[in-house]
């Protein structure tokens, strides 16, 4: 499904204000839906909380009909226990105890040709945050925490956080950015014995190249939580409310330009695409070794719907590769 250009640009405005009401927490482009079934049709796709409690909301917007969807959003981040000795794409990280997410990739950062853990910045805090895995140890204040399963500290992060310029609409002062992203450094897995790998587990083998997420593409991911599941992209140029850290007064944080992924019951045995602590996941596109996105918001006791960041934006704004291979 092509979506023109003109029209992501129309969206951007009202899908701020209509994100600013009560219930709403998002607003994109995608194929029309009604009950969960989709039409080869261009929509807006207003996302809320409650679909029994919604504000009135206009019928069409930019000439084009508007689908209203259940979907709260929120950061993706919770618990598991594996440990790879062979670091993976997939393995479950822990910034502190209690709430962990998912290493996405093993990158290769194109400043210094030196390799860092790729995942969403919500799950492995700001720089100089050290990262664990698979679970972060017992932290008692005045006392030095257990270092056995550390990675490293986080190196960069790119967030709603890092934002500096507000963009007004609906009467709020939104602080916006395309991605939700950290790298952290493998310096101190590496004096453990660990080794690395391109690869992401369950036999997704190495990422060979990235491209840009499109609507209608069928995609599948490793999550810490789900393992392996699959679904389809159904919406994109999603402007939602980003529920994780402390905005200023007078402030909301957004996600701009995000891509739905809904659930292919073929891939997703138990109903559910993503859930709690598949945060940082690297997306492919099915049938393929190309990475399309990273996953960071969806339901967090598991369901049918996530969100993702297009993985070129990702790469760029992090100067980092996916695809890599040392001779």
């Amino acid at each position: 499904m092509e979506i023109p250009e003109e029209l992501i640009t129309a969206l951007e405005a009202p899908a701020l204000e209509l994100t600013a009401l009560q219930s709403v927490n998002g607003v994109g482009l995608g194929m029309r839906e009604e009950n969960e079934e989709f039409f080869d049709e261009l929509a807006v796709r207003v996302y809320v909380d409650d679909a029994t409690d919604i504000p009135e909301l206009p019928t069409q917007i930019t000439g084009m009909p508007v689908c209203v969807v259940e979907f709260p959003i929120e950061p993706l981040f919770t618990p598991d226990t594996s440990r790879h000795d062979l670091l993976v794409g997939g393995a479950q990280i822990e910034q502190a105890p209690m709430a962990a997410g998912t290493l996405g990739a093993v990158v290769l950062r194109n400043n210094d040709n030196t390799l860092a853990g790729l995942t969403c910045h919500h799950v492995s805090g700001d720089t100089g945050a050290r990262v664990f895995q698979p679970t972060a140890p017992p932290m008692p204040i005045g006392s030095t925490p257990d270092l056995t399963d550390s990675l490293g500290q986080v190196i960069a992060f790119d967030s709603p956080v890092t934002q500096t310029i507000p963009t007004p609409a609906g009467g709020v002062l939104w602080l916006g950015r395309q991605v939700d992203t950290a790298i952290i450094a493998l310096d101190e897995a590496a004096q453990k014995g660990r080794t690395f790998s391109n690869e992401i587990a369950d036999g997704f083998g190495a990422v060979t190249q990235t491209q840009a997420p499109a609507v209608k593409m069928f995609v599948r991911k490793r999550g810490s939580q789900t393992g392996p599941t699959g679904g389809q992209i159904i919406g994109m140029a999603l402007a939602i409310s980003w529920k994780s850290g402390s905005p200023p007064d007078g402030h909301l944080y957004a996600m701009a330009n995000q891509f739905e992924i809904f659930f292919n019951p073929a891939d997703c045995p138990d109903g559910i695409f993503a859930r709690g602590g598949d945060s940082g996941s690297v997306v492919l596109q099915s049938g393929t070794h190309t990475a399309v996105g990273l996953l960071w918001g969806g339901v967090a006791q598991g369901g049918r719907r996530a969100v993702m960041s297009d993985i070129t934006m990702v790469e760029q704004r992090l100067d980092v590769t996916l695809a890599w291979a040392f001779s």
